[in-house]
Parts: C-alpha cells; structure tokens; sequence
C-alpha cells in the first residue's frame, strides 16, 4: 500500500470492513490520486459514480520515467474529490494496452466524456499528453503506449 492520508486510510480500512476476513485482499496496492488535472476531478468522478465512466486511460512511458509501477489487475485507486477527500474506491479489473493512434472506439465510450467519440477521446488526450511528451522520452504522441485500467466502483 502507497502512504496513506488519515482519511485516506480509513476510507480504505471502511471498504476492508465490509468483506468478510476471508475476503480482503493480501497485501494491496492502494494509491489515492485525482482523476487527471484537480480541476476536473470532481466531474470525471460524477461520471465514475454515475456508471458513465468505466475506464480511465495513461501513459505507459509516464510510470517508466517516473519509477512507478505499472496498474495491474487487482489495484485499487481512491479517487480524490478536488478537496482531497476520498470520493470513491475503485478497483482495476481490466488492463488493455495499445499505441496512441490504435487506441479502438470502445475505449472511448468506456472513458464517457465527451460525445463518447475516439475522435474526442485522441482530442482531449492528445492535449493532455503531449506537453510531456519530452519528459517521457517520446518524440511524438504516435509513439505513446496507452495502458486503459477498467474500473469497478466498490466504495462509494
């Protein structure tokens, strides 16, 4: 498990209470973040609660430069209101990963912003990514792996 705030941690520790001993997870990984840039958290987790938004997507090169594990299978993701409270527990039940321009339509729709669109979803990603691109080692967004994390709330 990653530090933990105090209410981070019992956001967690109120999930684990509702499994039975024999049902909690050995040995977790368990970060907190924002749902991409703070100012926009607190909509992309309205999507989340609603059911709109299953899947969220990064850049593989981002975790490599940053020393940082790879999602897996298995994690679980408190997302932060824009306050940095615990807005809801997600956990990774998919993983999927593809070149930036290979990225399918389903991924898109998954991600529900937007009209839904893969030409709104390379859009917005486009924007996002490429300011970092050098920061990353990449020369072009076209050379970006995407790993996709599909979701399941299970703590709201």
């Amino acid at each position: 498990m990653r530090r933990l705030s105090e209410a981070q941690a019992a956001f967690w520790q109120a999930y684990l209470e509702t499994l039975p001993p024999e049902g909690r997870p050995v040995d977790p990984f368990v970060e907190a973040s924002f749902a991409g840039p703070r100012e926009s958290t607190d909509e992309l987790l309205g999507l989340y609660l609603t059911g709109r938004k299953t899947a969220g997507s990064s850049i593989e090169e981002d975790f490599l430069a940053a020393g940082d594990p790879l999602p897996r299978v298995g994690n679980f993701w408190i997302l932060l209101t824009s306050r940095e409270e615990p807005g809801c527990l997600l956990r990774t039940e998919k993983i999927v990963v593809h070149k930036f321009y290979d990225v399918p339509p389903e991924v898109a729709l998954a991600e529900g912003e937007g009209d839904l669109s893969l030409d709104h979803w390379r859009r917005v990603h486009r924007e996002l990514y490429e300011p970092h691109l050098a920061e990353w080692g990449l020369a072009s967004i076209a050379d970006a792996t995407v790993v996709t994390e599909y979701f399941t709330v299970v703590l709201a």
